[in-house]
């Protein structure tokens, strides 16, 4: 299993890459916020899982949440089973 998580990761980091968009870190984890996998992230996953499902209850759907400052970007994604985090520098 760890192995498809490290696939996801690699594959999501090329994908952002071919568009130019440099990936800070990025995290899955279940939707109870439990550490499945990450790359270059130290945050708990909590809070992370807590926000995707709040923002699920609000649209009534599963959706992606975009959080942006002036130097970075996290975007959540929640699937079937899980909440991918991937933590972006913001585009200049």
């Amino acid at each position: 299993m760890e192995k498809k998580f490290e696939t996801l990761i690699d594959n999501t980091i090329e994908k952002f890459n071919m568009v130019g968009v440099e990936i800070k870190g990025i995290l899955v984890c279940d939707q109870n916020g439990l550490p499945l996998a990450s790359k270059d992230v130290s945050i708990s996953p909590g809070p992370i899982a807590l926000l995707s499902q709040l923002a699920s209850s609000l649209s009534g759907q599963r959706t992606t949440v975009c959080l942006e400052n002036s130097e970075a970007q996290v975007l959540l994604h929640q699937t079937d089973k899980t909440v991918v985090a991937v933590y972006t520098k913001h585009a200049t």
